[in-house]
């Protein structure tokens, strides 16, 4: 990969204690140390290495990425403080949040009060999908997004035997002009738990996609519930369950086991796979409840917006077509038996080619790149971000550059190269065209 932008070296920070080696994670194979805190800039994407504890990786989140975080401007800031302090946001986010989130966000904020960055902003960012759903007049536009898909095909329906997913993190009607600008890679390598990586943006302490060193992805779609006692007022945020997934699972099932540990306080759908065991499931949530979907004999799986489950089916608030017209979308291209079939012949080129799909699953329409959303199509249905993973390998690649994002090529990163994990895979090609 060619690195467009100079690498920028931390510098001025708490000083981390070293852990021993007994200490961290280590790979099957060998030994590893965490690669130092910095940054370097791959075209549009920024990827920033953190270490240390929670408090330390958000010091140098904060540090690292303090011009893109002082690009939200003093309105969206304002509004943040406001909620946090004015309505109480911040103490019931603290109470809601994992130890190791408040902490970080502690850090981040001490690196970045002089912008106006503070823990009352820092922590409804934390609670972010939980403030999404209950509070979209209230907060700042720059935490709502709507729509997403997430799909996965391995063995059989591959043509090498592959284990992929493909995700695309969508907004309806318009871009959101801070996503689209800070495509972010944070590389976190926590004390006390699994190397890996969020997908995010500069500013936040959670993934809307993680991918972690022993082949564990996660990644999630917005649903809402039809009735409001469905979600647990007790509960955590989806998105930091997510993340406690990426920092600590090493299999398909402790995934799980997390996911289903506590209540939750908003409705979502979250996809998680692995390579190694070749396992992945839908899980769809309510605050109490699950349902669950299981990859397919034949090796697909996908999500939209929608419960499928027979456990949940018709208990989410479903406004529209769009989910519908995506997901018989990937019925079309991902079965055996689908009217444009990819199946049998799925790479990682094919994974990029399914998600800048534009077409109408029942007209056959190809919406034009000039629509930001068409509410029917894979491609088109206003993506803010798009990735695919090879988890086998510890491969994975990021669409790079401005809207329409679908159509820009697909920068590669190996985890096992930006963690320096012995006997890493590295990327075969720069980049999918």
């Amino acid at each position: 990969m060619m690195i467009l932008e100079p690498t920028i070296s931390l510098a001025a920070q708490p000083a981390p204690k070293q852990p021993s080696l007994s200490q961290t994670w280590q790979p099957r194979q060998g030994t590893w140390q965490p690669v130092p805190s910095q940054r370097k800039d791959f075209g549009k994407i920024k990827v920033v290495w953190l270490q240390g504890s929670p408090y330390q990786m958000g010091f140098q989140h904060g540090q690292l990425l303090k011009k893109e975080i002082a690009t939200l401007g003093s309105e969206v800031l304002d509004a943040l403080r406001f909620a946090g302090r004015g309505f109480g946001l911040k103490r019931l986010a603290i109470r809601r949040s994992f130890p190791d989130v408040v902490q970080e966000c502690e850090g981040l904020t001490d690196a970045t009060k002089d912008i106006g960055m503070t823990m009352d902003a820092c922590m409804v960012l934390a609670l972010g999908d939980v403030y999404q759903e209950y509070f979209t007049t209230l907060l700042p536009s720059v935490l709502f997004h709507d729509g997403c898909s997430h799909f996965v095909a391995s063995g059989k329906a591959t043509a090498d035997g592959g284990f992929y997913n493909g995700w695309t993190l969508d907004n309806n009607k318009s871009p959101i002009k801070y996503w689209t600008d800070n495509p972010t890679i944070l590389v976190r390598q926590p004390n006390d738990g699994i190397p890996h990586v969020f997908i995010s943006i500069p500013g936040v302490v959670w993934p809307n996609a993680g991918f972690n060193a022993e082949g564990i992805v996660v990644s999630n779609n917005t649903s809402h519930p039809k009735k409001f006692e469905d979600v647990s007022l007790r509960g955590r945020s989806v998105v930091q369950l997510m993340g406690q997934i990426a920092k600590h699972a090493k299999t398909f099932d402790q995934a799980h086991n997390i996911l289903k540990s506590s209540d939750r306080m908003r409705s979502f759908l979250v996809m998680v796979a692995d390579g190694k065991s070749e396992r992945a499931s839908v899980f769809e949530l309510l605050g109490k409840e699950m349902g669950v979907r299981e990859l397919s004999p034949d090796g697909v799986l996908y999500m939209t917006n929608h419960f499928v489950s027979s456990e949940m089916e018709g208990r989410d608030l479903v406004e529209g077509e769009s989910s519908f017209n995506r997901f018989r979308n990937f019925q079309q291209v991902l079965e055996p038996d689908g009217s444009r079939s990819r199946y049998s012949n799925i790479s990682p080129q094919t994974m990029v080619d399914i998600l800048r799909d534009r077409t109408h699953p029942e007209t056959g329409e190809v919406s034009p790149l000039s629509l930001f959303d068409d509410n029917a199509s894979i491609g088109g249905n206003g993506s803010m971000r798009q990735a695919v993973f090879d988890s086998k390998r510890l491969l994975f690649w990021v669409a790079n550059g401005d809207v329409p994002i679908p159509q820009n090529e697909f920068t590669c990163f190996s985890l096992g190269d930006l963690l320096g994990l012995p006997n890493a895979q590295l990327c075969p090609t720069p980049a999918i065209k």
